[in-house]
């Protein structure tokens, strides 16, 4: 650290420095909502070679007086300097707040600006002077943080300081118009503004036009450490509260009277004051993690289901600051829409296109993002915090080991058959009251998807009947559908990297990879020198019935599970998916074994088999070589799902060539995956 003389000499050549630069009215004055007043003095540059001064009243109602437009700017937070990226301001930026780098939508060009300091802390004006800014742009928050301090030790020393805060929604347009004012970025300031009054506008008539009937009462509140207390929540004076009002709703903290504008509150008073009248609680945190754990805590808690909102399922978040929409700057418009869905989902756009439109227009970057699914169909979802709806209980199990089924909103008729998901649920890793939509094949609840409105729907697709049926809710809903179909191993995988893409999962779904193909290289490794006259010829059937058997022919999974594990399925050249063979045909193949691999328990089973007159003369029956595989969906292994391809592997091989796997224990494994990949254990499978 230098020495004090050091820090003297620096702000004494500050003082030379910038003594001609400003002119300041002072004292302070705190405005709950300023008005803008632009002054400006003197002929044009061009026509008398002086430039021109320029004067505003900033939110602390300072009258502030350049002699220049600034180019060498501090600005101390991310949504002001947003604003001035916006506005093609990068360069005139010589230094920012301590927190700007943890915006996302700011450059990372202005990221690596020296940070100075923030509002909060206060600055370090040693730094301050050595970036010989002419302009130091800071938030204002009447003085109760290092805001008064900031613009005082600035004054002393000459640099102009502009003071911004929004008590309001509407502040925000007013700020990028004072911005484009001083920064003689008129032209691009006013497209900006125009298009927030636009949307602002919109907001304002689709809230006119709410009946008084259907008018909600709100609470917001602050995602708490502890569920029971305190509680923040957003009273009078809190822009964000005022959000509420604005989009058509009642905000119930505005009816008691608090000496701040966010009151900490006990669980009980809260209950006591809004319990029966809350039709939605609100609530918000600058963490996503955070704010989920506490939606999930809220809507599981009983103490809280004693509020109608929690009772009635109606507790939604929305993540704030800069990683969300709920932020101070030209993304509060997106954040007003957001809060206006989720209060109103009838009568709001999807807020996910409002954002896409300011993002695209402004920032030069998309909301969305595109994936192609196993169709080959370009589908465009959100970059981050996609919901979706899920068809297919195999794929809810994969998005479940990715750690992402916080985004699941809906699940299909069979979600509740699955043995794993009802461990599960019964554990409490997912929720039991998740909406059930139905399936592609036998119908979608087309209603209420609507009422979900996720972001995409993900089935399992086939073939051409598949699209018809996909463009059907697509037409309906205008909902994307996202098609997935395994066919093969490599379809597997790449599938479980799609979903890793979907939910932002990339590295996760790349490490559940390469552990299924490190487990089935354990088991391919120990059959793949078998010699070609040692081969194991396999009959494998999914039913038997009156001596008639369905199998599965070229190309199907388990044919290319036995021909990687070294085997000879004899059915292999067969072209139908599933052929049916005769007990007949069956003598012709006469295969070494044969795999009951039945989805359900039912017979016949191998001890019916063998007592079978008609069986008799089989080779696998003779040398009692029929393998049990029998229901395989009730013992929660064989599935497209992490753990059960792995466990499918092995269970074939085993029945191929148990010798080759003495030291495998079937059970012993799949109590590891299921350890693993789900957090529970395989041995609730088995009751």
């Amino acid at each position: 650290m230098k020495s004090s003389k050091m820090l003297l000499a620096l702000l004494v050549i500050s003082i030379l420095a910038f003594s001609s630069a400003c002119v300041q009215k002072s004292p302070m004055e705190t405005t709950s909502t300023s008005t803008i007043q632009e002054k400006t003095t003197g002929a044009s540059q061009a026509q008398t070679g002086a430039q021109e001064k320029i004067m505003v009243t900033d939110f602390a109602g300072r009258e502030v007086t350049l002699e220049k437009v600034p180019e060498r700017v501090i600005v101390l937070t991310s949504y002001w300097a947003e604003i001035l990226h916006i506005l093609g301001l990068d360069d005139k930026i010589v230094g920012i707040g301590n927190y700007v780098p943890n915006n996302p939508y700011i450059p990372e060009g202005v990221k690596q600006k020296p940070a100075v300091g923030s509002t909060f802390k206060g600055l370090n004006w040693e730094s301050v002077a050595s970036l010989d800014p002419d302009l130091i742009i800071v938030d204002w928050y009447g003085g109760k943080y290092k805001d008064k301090e900031t613009i005082e030790k600035a004054e002393e020393i000459g640099i102009p300081v502009i003071a911004l805060t929004a008590k309001s929604v509407e502040d925000n347009v007013k700020v990028v118009e004072l911005l484009g004012k001083v920064f003689r970025k008129e032209e691009k300031a006013e497209e900006l503004s125009n298009w927030m009054e636009s949307k602002l506008e919109e907001v304002n008539k689709i809230a006119s036009q709410i009946p008084a009937d259907k008018k909600k009462n709100v609470l917001v509140i602050g995602a708490p450490k502890d569920i029971n207390g305190p509680i923040t929540v957003y009273a009078k004076g809190s822009a964000w509260a005022s959000i509420v009002e604005l989009v058509g709703a009642h905000n119930l903290a505005f009816d008691k009277e608090f000496d701040t504008q966010w009151p900490k509150l006990d669980l009980e008073k809260i209950i006591a004051y809004w319990g029966e009248e809350a039709d939605v609680i609100i609530v918000t945190s600058f963490n996503q993690e955070k704010l989920e754990k506490a939606v999930k805590e809220i809507k599981n808690d009983p103490r809280w289901r004693e509020i109608k909102a929690v009772k009635e399922g109606h507790v939604y978040g929305i993540l704030a600051g800069s990683k969300g929409f709920l932020e101070w700057g030209p993304r509060i418009v997106v954040g007003v829409y957001q809060m206006g869905g989720l209060i109103y989902p009838e009568y709001y756009p999807k807020w996910q296109k409002v954002a896409d439109e300011l993002l695209q227009q402004f920032y030069d970057e998309s909301f969305y993002k595109t994936i192609r699914d196993s169709l080959g169909r370009e589908i465009k979802i959100p970059k981050k915090g996609v919901r979706v709806v899920v068809l297919n209980s195999y794929y809810e199990l994969i998005i479940y080991a990715l750690g992402a089924y916080d985004h699941v909103v809906g699940v299909g008729k069979y979600h509740w058959k699955n043995p794993t998901i009802q461990v599960l649920m019964e554990k409490g890793k997912i929720p039991k009251d998740v909406p059930n939509l139905g399936s592609l094949w036998s119908g979608v609840d087309l209603e209420m998807l609507e009422v979900l409105n996720p972001d995409c729907v993900i089935v399992w697709a086939y073939g051409k009947a598949d699209i018809d049926k996909i463009q059907h809710i697509e037409e309906a809903t205008g909902i994307p559908v996202i098609a997935i179909d395994f066919k093969t191993i490599n379809d597997f995988y790449n599938g479980i990297k799609l979903f890793g893409e979907i939910f932002n999962k990339e590295e996760k779904a790349k490490e559940i990879v390469n552990s299924i193909k490190e487990e089935i290289e354990e088991v391919t490794s120990r059959t793949s020198k078998v010699p070609p006259d040692k081969k194991v010829r396999v009959f494998l059937t999914y039913e038997i019935k009156d001596n008639m058997m369905v199998s599965e022919g070229k190309g199907g999974i388990n044919t290319q599970i036995l021909q990687m594990i070294n085997a000879i399925p004899v059915t292999e050249n067969f072209s139908q998916k599933y052929p049916k063979v005769s007990l007949e045909q069956l003598y012709t193949l006469n295969p070494d074994v044969i795999i009951l691999f039945y989805r359900h328990m039912k017979e016949p089973s191998p001890e019916s088999l063998y007592n079978d007159p008609a069986w008799q003369d089989l080779k696998a029956v003779k040398e009692r070589k029929i393998c049990n595989l029998r229901g395989y969906v009730e013992k929660g292994f064989g599935g497209w799902e992490p753990a059960g391809i792995p466990l499918r592997v092995i269970a074939l091989a085993k029945c191929c060539y148990p010798d080759k796997l003495k030291d495998i224990d079937f059970n012993v494994t799949a109590e590891r995956l299921f350890n693993k990949f789900y957090g529970i254990s395989y041995r609730e499978m088995k009751r």
